[in-house]
């Protein structure tokens, strides 16, 4: 990997370098937890020659209280090349797969960083590997291994987004080696018969992307991970203003005898409306749904999925001004436990460049979840972003 890092330093040096960085500044509420200030951002870097393109991501974030949530880490550093109906690439990358807005059960290749923020479905961890995708027209076949598997990190105790009700040990335990391989094939096609159409079916086998924990003893939790053979399929059909789109699963878990196989389901629907009032607003709708399949054996897939019965809602109104301004209204509900998470996010640009955020949080837990760590809590957020 050195080796690797110094020949695009190298390659760097030699070629144009086009960039892109955005900083943020937030202030964050907690009505549980001390109020902080943290001063995050990323910066994007792309190189291009006629032998290669080079990407990096480099994020940092800094929080005045919580050192847990003090880092900089290279996210994202690999090189691709096109050569006629191929395209390959190799390195740590970030990969998304899925089709609804509240939640993707499809998108399994990176892990989530919740040192970042557990709500967002963007925070992600990059992964080392290699793609080789061959195009025919519209339609495309990708081959993927993923070398290795993160240890994925949780908050600390005193952090405001730690999970657990008891102490956790951040150590995570492999049902075979941490660098045994994850491939996956993927085979994307369009339709343009009767409806606009375009649809994705995944196979994977390795480990996924998924953790279950189990207690050490009466105080402590340990994290573990397990391999699986996985079927993925994800389409979405556009028919006027409307997109329909759905994501669904098997998992066949191959490597550890507690865990259950299951299978998850998701459908949606989003509906946009355009100038109205002078503004134009899309309408969502999506549901998500866990199936177990095996009695007496863990079913809690991880304790950080919430989307086992769950229907998510959502408004967003865009302004069409020149500011770029937008809310965003949304509301997920559990069924079953009648667990609620309610967020509003508000943006709008003030001059070039520069853009101011809000955001409401509100959760209602009342069941052994994520959340209950947190219990009924709100979280008030007011940023100013900055790009060049």
């Amino acid at each position: 990997m050195k080796l690797f890092i110094f020949f695009l330093l190298f390659s760097i040096s030699l070629s144009a370098i086009e960039h892109k960085s955005e900083l943020n500044i937030k202030h964050i509420n907690y009505d549980k937890f001390s109020t902080e200030t943290t001063f995050q951002g990323d910066t994007k870097l792309r190189v291009e020659n006629e032998f290669f393109t080079a990407d990096a991501s480099l994020e940092y974030l800094y929080s005045d209280k919580y050192k847990e949530r003090r880092y900089i880490k290279l996210n994202e550093l690999f090189i691709s090349k096109e050569y006629d109906d191929y395209s390959f690439s190799f390195g740590k990358m970030i990969k998304y797969w899925g089709e609804l807005e509240g939640f993707n059960l499809a998108d399994i290749y990176n892990q989530k960083n919740y040192l970042l923020d557990p709500f967002d479905k963007g925070a992600k961890l990059g992964s080392l590997g290699l793609n080789i995708t061959r195009y025919f027209d519209d339609n495309s076949l990708e081959f993927g291994v993923k070398f290795y598997e993160e240890n994925l990190n949780y908050p600390s105790p005193n952090d405001p987004y730690y999970p657990f009700p008891i102490d956790y040990i951040n150590e995570l335990s492999l049902s075979h080696e941490r660098y045994t391989p994850t491939i996956h094939l993927a085979y994307s096609f369009i339709s343009e018969e009767s409806f606009d159409s375009e649809s994705k079916l995944i196979f994977l086998h390795g480990y996924d992307n998924k953790r279950y924990f189990a207690p050490i003893n009466q105080t402590t939790l340990s994290q573990h991970a397990y391999r699986v053979n996985k079927l993925i399929f994800l389409s979405h059909i556009i028919y006027g203003d409307t997109i329909f789109k759905c994501e669904m699963s098997y998992t066949d878990v191959v490597s550890d005898k507690k865990m259950s196989d299951y299978a998850q389901l998701s459908v949606g629907a989003e509906k946009s409306f355009y100038d109205v009032v002078s503004v134009d607003m899309s309408l969502y709708l999506e549901y998500y749904r866990y199936l177990y399949m095996q009695d007496g054996k863990i079913e809690r897939v991880d304790i950080s999925e919430i989307y086992d019965n769950d229907i998510f809602t959502a408004l967003k109104i865009d302004f069409t001004d020149v500011r770029s301004s937008e809310i965003k209204v949304g509301l997920l509900y559990d069924i079953k436990k009648q667990e609620r998470v309610f967020k509003i996010q508000a943006k709008s640009r003030v001059v070039e460049s520069f853009v101011v955020s809000g955001e409401f949080l509100q959760i209602i837990s009342k069941e052994d979840t994520l959340f209950s760590n947190l219990g009924d809590s709100r979280r008030v957020v007011l940023g100013l972003s900055y790009t060049f």
